[in-house]
Parts: structure tokens; sequence; C-alpha cells
């Protein structure tokens, strides 16, 4: 019987697309949430702008790309793919992979500060292909 029920479970996974499942398992849970993003923002600044980027509303370049542009390198800005980089690192350049060194809730709660203070307008999300839908201009991308 046992074998019956995780036939048909294989089954209906199959008829799921992957991204809907993706999507489900690595939507950012403290989006929206003021004083996650507040949270945010302070670990923003100790540990992302006090070495490599900028905050949002600085009057100089950063060492490194602007996070607050809507333009990625590494995917599309999606929720999964921002922890991914920030957890991970990305090989062969400066970023630094944090998993280990902060817990998944603080960088939840700095991605939550990234995508609301982030100037992106409705409409000009990054397409899939990580270009800006909105723009034809090639600005400066993230590492």
């Amino acid at each position: 019987m046992r074998r019956v029920y995780g036939v048909l479970l294989i089954g209906l996974l199959m008829f799921i697309p992957t991204s809907v499942l993706a999507d489900e398992a690595m939507k950012n849970p403290v989006a929206g949430d003021e004083a996650a993003i507040a949270e945010g923002d302070l670990l923003f600044q100790a540990v992302c702008a006090g070495y490599c980027h900028v905050k949002a509303d600085a009057d100089r370049d950063g060492k490194c790309p602007n996070l607050f542009d809507c333009e990625w390198v590494n995917g599309s800005g999606t929720d999964e793919e921002m922890f991914r980089v920030v957890s991970d690192g990305v090989p062969k350049t400066e970023m630094v992979g944090f998993a280990g060194q902060l817990p998944d809730d603080m960088i939840w709660q700095i991605l939550a500060y990234v995508r609301a203070a982030s100037k992106c307008e409705p409409g000009s999300a990054p397409a899939a292909d990580g270009t800006s839908q909105s723009e034809t201009a090639a600005m400066p991308a993230h590492q």
C-alpha cells in the first residue's frame, strides 16, 4: 500500500512545474516586514557598506557594484538567486559567501532591505536574461 501512495505522489509531483516549487521554497520570508527591513538596513551598513557596497542613498560610488539599480549579472534578481549569491559568494570575484558567518535570517533581512530600498520602478524588474525590461542602456551590473 505504501508503494502505491509513493507512486501516486511521484506522479503528482511530475505535473507541478519545478519553477513553482522553487519559487515557493525560496521567497524571502521577511519581505515587506518593516522591522526586518530596518534591521536589514543596519546589517547592510555593518556588513556590506562598510567594505564594498554603498547604501541606496549614498552620494559616492562604492568599491563594488550598486545593489539598488535592478541590474544583475548573477541571475535575474529573484529572492532565491540573491540569497544564493550572498550565501555562497561568486567565484573569482571579491564577493565572498556569508553562509556560516551570518545566520540565514540575517541574510534575508539584508535582502529585504536591498529590495525595499531599490530604485527599481514597477515594471522594470530584471528580465530572465538579467537585463532590465524598461531600459535599453547597459548599466553597471552586480558581482
